[in-house]
């Protein structure tokens, strides 16, 4: 690595804000997973998509849909909709999750109902196997 690249780069580190070096983190971790990111998903994919609970809402209402997660993955979010339900054990902000399931847009935005979910312990790691392997 040329060294004017490496400073570059260190200097980076040290003035970024702490958002933006926890999700650059948090991409290459989900990158290595396998599953896909968020900014690559369009209306109509089947996907697996692994990231942190930023929100969790569930309300009741005339707009009452169901318990609804932002999941976000360091390169963007998705809103996970479990039609009917009020609460889920283990749905929290901050935890990780790997859902698989079609993606929609609902008010501009993208949005995945009653997926197929996965509570991770800790971070992702490389595969499912080797989450099992560290427990």
């Amino acid at each position: 690595m040329p060294f004017p690249r490496v400073l570059r780069d260190l200097t980076a580190r040290l003035t970024d804000p702490v958002e933006a070096l926890d999700a650059a983190d948090l991409a290459v971790r989900v990158q290595r997973t396998g599953c896909t990111h968020v900014a690559d998903v369009a209306r109509g994919d089947r996907v697996t998509l692994t990231g942190r609970i930023r929100t969790v809402l569930s309300c009741g209402g005339s707009d009452f849909l169901g318990m609804t997660a932002e999941v976000f993955d360091g390169t963007g979010a998705i809103e996970v909709c479990w039609l009917g339900r009020r609460t889920i054990p283990g749905i929290d902000t901050g935890r990780f999750i790997r859902v698989t399931g079609r993606v929609g847009v609902r008010d501009g935005h993208r949005i995945m109902y009653n997926p197929r979910y996965e509570l991770l312990d800790g971070q992702p790691c490389r595969t499912v196997e080797e989450s099992r392997d560290r427990a």
